[in-house]
């Protein structure tokens, strides 16, 4: 086999495993029912009744989707969803770490935000509704195998909940991987080795 040819096949293994280790990503959370269902309860999202739901992130890295079911029934008015930091039960009014506005949101609406970098630690995802908004957050399952933590605040009082008649409402949050996959670095390894033959065997030509 030709020199430049396994200096080709060395560039692409490296190449493709370059990609796939950027390409990958980790659900983080993941509140849904199989399927993308919603079957739960619905809580109710109107001005001052907000939701948060905890998460926590394990390393540094960026927020690449976030999916949820929160959907308008009636008239113009938006919900402001966004990242805050988490430091108890409930959050304490901290300001917006990174945050968007849904103008018409419908249930199962995929958001792919830019730039929303964070480092290792423990966050809220949150929903503000404006005022005049009128929706819901469903939640994905009706009875959970253990309660499950998150936050509202039916009356503009933040309220921890934990029960496991009523789910979390519906969310998935994907970040980049921080961790090649095993076949990601086979194929990385597999590629190092490839120039390194081809640079031994130059070495022995040119000698």
């Amino acid at each position: 086999m030709q020199i430049h040819t396994l200096s080709k096949i060395a560039a692409s293994l490296l190449l493709c495993g370059l990609a796939e280790h950027a390409g990958a990503q980790t659900v983080v959370f993941d509140s849904y029912a199989p399927g993308n269902e919603v079957l739960g309860w619905t809580t109710p999202l109107f001005q001052g009744q907000d939701v948060a739901i905890p998460f926590d992130i394990t390393t540094a890295t960026s927020i690449q989707s976030i999916l949820t079911s929160i959907e308008r029934f009636e008239g113009t008015a938006g919900v402001t969803l966004g990242i805050l930091s988490r430091q108890g039960a409930v959050p304490t009014g901290a300001s917006w770490l990174y945050s968007t506005h849904l103008a018409n949101p419908v249930a199962n609406t995929l958001l792919t935000p830019a730039g929303w970098s964070l480092a290792a630690g423990s966050y809220w995802l949150a929903a503000v509704p404006d005022a005049g908004f009128d929706g819901q957050w469903q939640s994905g399952i009706d009875s959970p195998a253990v309660a499950t933590a998150w936050a509202y605040s039916p009356d503009g009082v933040w309220t921890a909940m934990n029960s496991a008649f009523i789910g979390q409402p519906a969310a998935r949050i994907t970040v980049l991987s921080a961790v090649p996959e095993p076949s990601t670095y086979g194929l990385m390894f597999a590629g190092g080795l490839l120039l390194a033959a081809v640079a031994r065997r130059k070495s022995s030509q040119q000698g």
